[in-house]
């Protein structure tokens, strides 16, 4: 039977780091003076955001501060986020992310999903806090090609957003559809992945940066391979 496990945050991103995905400057705290020695060396405004693997919607829970800057509001912010996390039940609520704050042009959601009869399915869709609200993405068989992973972005109603609109400036069309590509192969490759989701990826004029990623796994899946 499978026994859904969500991935801890730092061996998820490092996995799908591997794959070609790039993140922006990040460093996981445990206590307020990590969290401001870690400010202090990313340097300019962070976001502190809960790292606990069981609090699963940061940002309706409150435990997701943007635009942090300077030591004492980088402690205030992690004396909030965690105390929110413990409010939650989190077993592990000390647990921060502390990350470097990334403008983008547009938010966008990339995701798997494993599906009972087709398999691996992947997702894209405008993301952020608005992705359920818009429930605007479009799903295919996992692995496409470069140029599926373009088409997929192209029948999204908010597509003019990323391609730029009234003389703004488009996203980097060809660093998303590559990310697509990799995850997609990621998802047809490891049948342990239940579910991923990077949400939300910051498109910019060059290069796309991921700032949130949260992956589930088959447990019974990774213990057999330990077994073998």
């Amino acid at each position: 039977m499978t026994t859904p496990r969500i991935m801890d945050l730092i061996s998820a991103r490092q996995m799908i780091s591997d794959c070609g995905a790039e993140f922006a400057n990040w460093e996981v705290a445990s206590s307020a003076a990590m969290a401001v020695s870690a400010a202090a060396g990313l340097g300019g405004p962070v976001a502190i955001k809960s790292a606990a693997s069981d609090v699963i919607h940061k940002s309706d829970s409150g435990c997701v501060i943007l635009g942090v800057a300077g030591g004492e509001a980088v402690e205030k912010a992690y004396a909030e986020v965690t105390t929110r996390a413990a409010a939650t039940g989190s077993m592990t609520p000390e647990r921060v992310l502390v990350e470097t704050m990334t403008p983008g042009l547009a938010e966008v959601i990339i995701g798997l999903k494993r599906d009972k009869t087709f398999g691996a399915i992947v997702l894209v869709g405008l993301g952020g806090i608005f992705t359920e609200v818009l429930e605007d993405f479009v799903i295919r068989l996992c692995p496409v090609t470069e140029p599926e992973a373009l088409g997929m972005f192209r029948e999204l109603r908010g597509f003019s957003i990323l391609a730029g609109v009234r003389g703004k400036v488009g996203c980097d069309l060809d660093a998303l559809t590559r990310l697509v590509v990799s995850i997609s192969w990621l998802g047809n490759d490891r049948d342990d992945i239940l579910e991923l989701d990077l949400n939300p990826v910051m498109a910019m004029e060059q290069g796309a940066l991921a700032v949130d990623a949260r992956v589930v796994l088959n447990e019974r899946r990774e213990r057999d391979a330990y077994q073998t």
